[in-house]
């Protein structure tokens, strides 16, 4: 066993054992009501009692997307103020796009310290890198007006991409369709979008919102939801996590 990586949702995580070719050996998830809880899940599991190199990636409100020649590693708390009053979180960042943006993150100190307790090797990502780093791998494919969405539970992120150039994203919540749509709209409104021309393109847990093509194409001419292609290696027996919906069980930022 080499690596750990751990996906933290907000009452959901899973984490993931590597061998040394990268190739996934085994899979543990969990349910919970708040992170005190998990921790307590954590801290008696097998493989995360290993003091391996540990990749966390945490889905959560804090964080903020910086152009890389504007960024600098002092401000990280500064530009964490842009999602809400976070004194408490330590910040941590991540290049993407090579360099060209980077995505801030944040994490309530007492959680971080609590995850970071006896590791040696341990590092913490927003959740969205997954996500943006799977955009961006699929910009070649993009029309000049695509609106991506990644959809977990009752809260999903958007990118706007115009030309194949990201444009806006955040994270939204949606406990219906009409929630969804009216985010949609709003963004397709805000980019100037034609609903004729632009392709509505949605991953991950469409059946909570009992969403389908036929919902979608009411709406735009092009929509789709869509299986996301891997980037992950599995040995027999774990693969069995890609039957969930969540993206990290098909493609990991690496």
């Amino acid at each position: 066993m080499s690596s750990l990586s751990l996906f933290l949702y907000e009452n959901f995580s899973f984490w993931t054992v590597k061998d040394q070719n990268e190739k996934i050996l085994a899979v543990h998830s969990a349910t919970f009501p708040d992170h005190s809880s998990l921790l307590d899940q954590l801290i008696t599991d097998e493989f995360y009692q290993l003091d391996i190199p540990i990749k966390v990636f945490v889905h959560n409100t804090a964080f903020s997307l910086i152009p890389g020649m504007l960024f600098n590693n002092s401000f990280l708390q500064t530009y964490l103020a842009f999602s809400g009053d976070l004194k408490d979180n330590i910040g941590f960042a991540t290049p993407l796009e090579s360099n060209n943006i980077q995505l801030v993150g944040g994490v309530d100190k007492t959680l971080f310290e609590k995850l970071s307790n006896g590791k040696s090797n341990i590092e913490f990502y927003h959740g969205a890198t997954a996500f943006l780093s799977y955009c961006f791998s699929e910009k070649p494919n993009f029309l000049n007006q695509e609106i991506f969405i990644y959809l977990f539970g009752n809260h999903f992120y958007l990118s706007g991409f115009s030309k194949q150039e990201l444009v806006v994203f955040n994270r939204f919540e949606a406990h219906t369709s009409d929630d969804l749509m009216k985010y949609v709209f709003g963004i397709a409104h805000q980019l100037k979008f034609d609903r004729k021309l632009c392709r509505l393109t949605i991953i991950g847990d469409v059946n909570t919102l009992s969403l389908s093509k036929e919902w979608g194409n009411t709406y735009f001419k092009n929509f789709r939801i869509l299986q996301p292609k891997s980037n992950l290696r599995y040995h027999d027996g774990p693969h069995q996590i890609q039957e969930n919906p969540v993206l990290e069980s098909r493609w990991e930022f690496t």
